[in-house]
Parts: structure tokens; C-alpha cells; sequence
């Protein structure tokens, strides 16, 4: 029997096609630039990979393995002399909706072996400690482990104002709940914390979110004892992410394990990235490299 393709979230799920694009500009020649790419689709229980690519201009050697965490990722290293660096990114995937209404655990019966251990435990970006306090007051007295994560979840989105550019990826978690406010990153960093500070392991995520064109998106899973790891998106206000419109990239303690582009370049001048751009629609047609180029230029005035 052929799979519904179609808008609606069947036990087949929904095929989705994304493209993703790049742009890097130095001031200088670049002699060498080595860098890790987490821009292909996971696999896990609510997400197939279709397919994936992987390209740069100019043309860079790239190296594809898995992580330490199981995260597909590309080594890039570059080195003819260039000022201008171009990444692109296509697939597809299907995409299955989380359970909207899981069973719920009661807090003090929950139980985790020592696997999940490191996501309970301080991260750079991520300390629970320094957030006890904010967590206790977010979770309201919640005994119960999704009443929790709805607690923290609703209290991150409706206190952390969202505003563009704001922090950078350096931003602490803290840092963030000080300002009151931050980005999608910052959203996750948080409220994963204070989960932790209550004793229900949560990691971050990063990829795209398919409601809208733009960056990469960040949020966050925590572990339900029977089901394993559930999406919740503090951003959009959704203790559990159950309409299958994330497209997952790679997992971590924080943004610093899942990062889509991390690295270094060699060169006496300055540079980074100048506009990245995504896009993600529910199709089971892979979307082109060329597709990635026109949103690139669209984005800001050409390649």
C-alpha cells in the first residue's frame, strides 16, 4: 500500500524535504578551514531519513561518520585559498507525529540507568544548580513527570521574550534567565536546566522547523521512562512537540555537542558567517542544491 504523503500525521507519517544554505565571508585569504557539519536528518522513533547531501563552494573535502552521541556528521576541511565559503545542505525525511498525550510518572518514581546519566549532570552552557531556585517556583509544587515539563515549558515561553539577535551562542543558560530574554537557543538551554534541576534528563536539539523559512531552530527532548525521548518546544509553547514539524539534525548535553557548524579557519584576517538560511516543505521530492542557492540569494542579495 502506497504511504499517504499528505498533510495529515498517519502512523506512516509525513514526508518532508528541506534545503539549508550558508554563506561565510573573510577579510582575508583563508588557508585552511576545518570544520564539523551536523546538517543531516537523525534517525530515531518519530524520524526516517530519506535521503541527504552534503556541498561547499569551493569544493572542500568532506568526511561523513557518526559522533560519539550518533549524530550524522561531515568533516569539512578546506584548503585552497578562498574568501568566501558557501555551505549546502538538501534531503528528506519522514516525519512521525510524538504522542500528544503520554502516560504520566509520577516524579519520584522515576527511574533512569546510568546511560542517561550525563544528561542530568552540569553542561558548559547548562548548569541546574544555578537555576534550582527558577525551577522549583516554574514547576509550581508539579509531582508528576509531564506535569512538570508542561509547567517548566509554559513558564520559559511565557516569560523569556523572544527577541532576534539578542544573545549569541555563547550565551549561558543563566546568563539568558537573568536578561529575560533570548532566542530559541536560549529557550531550550533553560528550560532544559531547569528540568534537570528537577531530576528529569533533557538534551538539546537542533535542525529546522518546517511552520516557517529561516535559521536553524533549537529545542529540547526529555526522557519519559516508557516512550524514551519526547520533543518539547519551549519557543512555540509546546511541552510536546506532537505536530511533526521538526526536523532533527543532532542532539547534545547543549548547543555546544549540537552545533550545525562548528570550526576553525587559518588566516591573518577576520570573518564568519555573513546569512544562513532554511526551509523545509512537506514533500517527498528532495529539494536541490540549486533550491539552496535561490534561498540563499533570496536571503540577502545573492551569492
Amino acid at each position: 500500500m502506497q504511504a499517504d504523503l499528505g498533510g495529515s500525521v498517519g502512523d506512516a507519517g509525513v514526508a518532508a524535504s528541506y534545503t539549508y544554505a550558508a554563506r561565510y565571508l573573510y577579510s582575508d585569504v583563508v588557508v585552511v578551514n576545518d570544520n564539523f557539519l551536523r546538517l543531516s536528518p537523525c534517525e530515531d522513533a518519530y524520524q526516517t531519513p530519506l535521503s541527504s547531501a552534503v556541498k561547499t563552494d569551493p569544493v572542500a573535502r568532506l568526511i561523513q561518520y557518526k559522533d560519539q552521541l550518533g549524530n550524522p556528521t561531515h568533516r569539512l576541511r578546506l584548503t585552497s585559498p578562498h574568501t568566501k565559503l558557501i555551505i549546502l545542505a538538501v534531503g528528506s525525511v519522514r516525519i512521525k507525529s510524538a504522542p500528544e498525550t503520554p502516560e504520566d510518572v509520577a516524579l519520584d518514581a522515576l527511574q533512569y540507568d546510568e546511560f542517561v546519566e550525563e544528561y542530568l549532570l552540569p553542561s558548559p552552557m547548562v548548569h541546574p544548580d544555578r537555576l534550582m531556585d527558577a525551577a522549583r517556583a516554574a514547576a509550581g509544587g508539579a509531582d508528576s513527570l509531564l506535569n512538570a515539563v508542561e509547567s517548566v515549558v509554559g513558564w520559559v515561553h511565557s516569560n523569556i521574550r523572544y527577541i532576534p539577535g539578542s544573545t549569541s551562542v555563547a550565551t549561558t543558560a543563566e546568563q539568558s534567565l537573568e536578561m529575560g530574554w533570548g532566542v530559541c537557543q536560549d529557550m531550550a538551554h533553560i528550560s532544559l536546566g531547569m528540568l534537570r534541576a528537577l531530576g528529569i534528563p533533557s538534551r538539546y536539539c537542533s535542525g529546522l522547523l518546517s511552520t516557517a523559512v529561516g535559521e536553524t531552530h533549537a529545542w529540547l527532548e526529555f526522557l519519559h521512562p516508557q516512550l524514551g525521548w519526547l520533543p518539547s518546544d519551549p519557543t512555540r509553547g509546546m511541552y510536546i512537540a506532537s505536530d511533526a514539524a521538526l526536523v532533527k539534525f543532532a542532539v547534545g548535553r547543549d548547543y555546544n555537542q549540537a552545533s550545525p557548524v562548528e570550526g576553525s579557519f587559518v588566516s591573518t584576517g577576520h570573518g564568519g558567517l555573513d546569512v544562513a538560511v532554511a526551509q523545509v516543505v512537506q514533500s517527498p521530492e528532495p529539494m536541490s542544491f540549486e533550491d539552496a542557492l535561490s534561498l540563499l540569494e533570496s536571503a540577502n542579495g545573492g551569492c
